[in-house]
């Protein structure tokens, strides 16, 4: 009995009384934009369209959290893509020499690494409609089941 208990507080407080719609909203934007190929900016992204669209931002930044390995692993695939869709040579950066060098300093890798960025988002920009619309339908469909 207590464990029904238990989960009911925690899914009370992730709902936050949005409506179906809304947290399969917070779902789709936080798991997009926290895989979006530059580091360190998924948090004030999330941020600022919970605030704009009105949604449940502790589980946007929950989410965010649990996709930052994702978010690493993929930022070359995101590359790939892009340099595929603008026909470019492929760069030969690693995940580690894009991760010390965001970490040493953001603005000087957005500088260096412009264009590998630039493919990195058209990679991510490529594959956010049709992944987001799927999700969009599956999490609507839990969302909708459960709230009864």
């Amino acid at each position: 009995m207590k464990r029904k208990s238990l989960k009911n507080k925690i899914t009370a407080l992730f709902k936050q009384g949005l409506s179906p719609l809304q947290l399969s909203e917070s779902i789709i934007v936080s798991g997009l934009f926290s895989i979006i190929p530059i580091l360190g900016v998924s948090t004030f992204l999330l941020t600022f369209l919970s605030i704009k669209r009105k949604l449940n931002l502790p589980i946007m930044i929950a989410i965010s959290y649990l996709m930052w390995p994702i978010q690493v692993l993929l930022i070359i695939p995101f590359i790939r893509v892009g340099e595929f869709i603008f026909s470019v040579p492929s760069s030969h950066h690693t995940v580690e020499e894009i991760i010390n060098s965001f970490q040493n300093s953001f603005l000087q890798t957005l500088s260096q690494l412009s264009f590998e960025i630039l493919c990195g988002l058209g990679g991510w920009l490529c594959t956010a409609v049709p992944i987001s619309i799927g999700i969009y339908f599956i999490s609507l469909l839990f969302f909708r089941k459960t709230k009864g």
